[in-house]
């Protein structure tokens, strides 16, 4: 069995519309301007983390279907974000 993951955007929800131009093919924006994941579940892929972190409202969550556990960024690849968000 694959692994699979479960996107969920919560009703807080700013309606940027961020993860839906930076993600098209796992996000949707409704007519009421609310995103919406735009597939069941899905094949894990580091881009819907790089997507869910950087949602303003933090609304998207990603949850691994086998173990029922959100899914969070590697501490190495974190790590590495915060120090190029530390660069000038």
């Amino acid at each position: 069995m694959s692994e699979q993951w479960q996107i969920s955007v919560h009703r807080s929800c700013r309606r940027s519309g961020i993860c839906a131009a930076a993600a098209p093919r796992y996000f949707s924006v409704g007519e009421d301007h609310r995103t919406r994941p735009a597939a069941g579940p899905v094949a894990p892929d580091p881009e819907l983390i790089e997507v869910a972190e950087a949602c303003p409202a933090e609304a998207i969550t990603l949850t691994d279907l086998a173990t029922g556990r959100p899914v969070e960024a590697a501490p190495q690849a974190a790590a590495e974000r915060a120090t190029r968000e530390a660069r000038p």
